[in-house]
């Protein structure tokens, strides 16, 4: 295993066991900014402990986090972080929270890390050597028919219900079922384990998806934005699937 694998892993746990030794004494928070997106303490807590112990090994590497946004070193070299990924989950008392630590090297993803400290599940993925969970190699499911298949969504930065309602209402007509999770890092490592098919949402950030994208593609899965081009570190759209029904999603994502 790499070792900046192994240091992404650790800097996942770490903060992820942080955490979870708050989890449910939420009492205040805030929103960002006109967006449904929550803010807390610890978010700022778990991204500061994340970067300190990023900067402590790799003072010349540069971090993109959600809470301070980009910190910029003359590098090829760059951390993605989610500290708190699912924060309205976490708010709520719903375990459906986690930690993303992705790696890139010349803008390419190398390795990531996703950990959720209430089911002790580690996802994690190195390019070219698989994706796994606590351990044990994963594969995106073998279904190949939309209405077999079962979508997972969160809620993205789109404001327009009308976009949102056009999507759901087509998914909904073609596929088993379609879930809200909340967390763009659980319904990645859904897709790549299988419990998923596919997983879209409207514009993400690049911090709750980086290491969910190596992931799903190094468990056989595809990643795309809603028009078929490949990820990027920007706000998009964002499907991704196990591959054997992408194309069939695209198509029914064309004038949406």
């Amino acid at each position: 295993m790499d070792k900046i694998l192994v240091d992404s892993i650790n800097f996942a746990k770490k903060a992820g066991l942080l955490l979870l030794k708050d989890f449910k004494k939420v009492k205040e928070y805030s929103k960002r900014g006109h967006s449904k997106e929550i803010k807390t303490i610890y978010d700022k807590a778990s991204e500061d402990l994340i970067k300190k112990l990023i900067l402590a090994k790799y003072p010349e590497h540069s971090i993109l986090s959600e809470e301070t946004g980009y910190i910029e070193k003359d590098s090829r070299y760059l951390w993605i972080v989610d500290p708190l990924d699912g924060t309205g989950n976490f708010v709520n008392g719903n375990p459906l929270f986690s930690v993303s630590v992705a790696f890139m090297e010349d803008k390419k993803l190398k390795c990531g890390a996703i950990y959720f400290p209430i089911t002790n599940e580690l996802f994690f993925a190195e390019k070219g050597k698989g994706a796994f969970l606590n351990g044990k190699r994963i594969r995106v499911s073998n279904i190949d028919k939309l209405e077999k298949s079962y979508f997972v969504t969160c809620e993205g930065e789109e404001r327009s219900k009308k976009r949102k309602a056009k999507l759901y209402s087509r998914i909904v007509a073609k596929a088993v079922d379609i879930r809200k999770l909340g967390s763009g890092s659980l319904e990645c490592a859904w897709v790549a384990s299988g419990r998923a098919e596919a997983y879209l949402t409207f514009k993400v950030p690049p911090w709750d998806v980086a290491a969910g994208v190596l992931l799903v593609e190094e468990a056989g899965g595809k990643v795309s934005d809603f028009k078929g081009r490949e990820w990027s570190l920007r706000i998009c759209d964002f499907l991704a699937s196990n591959s054997l029904i992408h194309e069939k999603i695209l198509k029914i994502l064309k004038d949406i």
